[in-house]
């Protein structure tokens, strides 16, 4: 009885295991046969539906737009940016050399009056020099006429009183004096001198001479 019972359990247990397994094989022959098919029909619709999809590519030029610009245009443009450049740049040393020019132009008028300046300076200095001159001339000329009137007096003094006076004169004046006088009344009168005083001016007397 049990035997029975074991066969008939494994009975149906084959029959469950070999149904299902004729389910999965019919249903995976079910897909592989229809989605080949499915594909190469929805292919062959896109295909009829859109037929210049293949002949698009590489037959039609891309349009001119910002992101593709002709090259030509862009040579053209950076030598037309370059010219304006170019012309700044000239009319920028245009103007510069114009300011160069009224610079130099100023200078050689400041060159000029200073070069007047320069002349007036030269000829006031030679007047003040000429006015000196005839100034020191004239003082010259003044101190002399004094010295020989002093020389033309001594000489017609008495030579005793003559040496009173000389012996308080300055050896420079008293060098002065006899100088301008004769030598005979220049003896004379420094026999009476002080011998000191006599010895000094007899010395510068003869310094002078030399």
């Amino acid at each position: 009885m049990m035997l029975n019972n074991k066969l008939i359990i494994s009975l149906v247990v084959c029959f469950l295991f070999s149904g299902l397994t004729g389910v999965e094989y019919k249903n995976v022959h079910i897909l592989k046969g229809v989605t080949p098919n499915a594909f190469a029909e929805d292919t062959e619709e896109k295909k009829a539906t859109d037929p210049t999809k293949d002949q698009s590519e590489g037959q039609t030029p891309c349009p001119e737009c910002p992101e593709c610009p002709d090259s030509a245009k862009i040579v053209l443009r950076g030598l037309e940016d370059k010219k304006l450049l170019i012309e700044k740049s000239q009319k920028e040393l245009a103007r510069e050399k114009k300011e160069l020019e009224r610079y130099e132009e100023q200078i050689d008028e400041k060159l000029i009056a200073l070069e007047a300046l320069k002349k007036q300076i030269n000829a006031d200095m030679a007047s003040l020099e000429e006015k000196k001159t005839q100034k020191e001339f004239a003082k010259e000329a003044a101190y002399e006429a004094k010295i020989q009137r002093l020389v033309k007096m001594y000489a017609g003094m008495k030579p005793k009183n003559a040496a009173l006076i000389v012996d308080k004169m300055t050896l420079e004046v008293a060098q002065e004096i006899f100088l301008r006088m004769r030598e005979s009344s220049a003896a004379q009168i420094l026999a009476f001198v002080d011998s000191g005083k006599a010895a000094k001016i007899s010395e510068r007397l003869a310094y002078k001479k030399k």
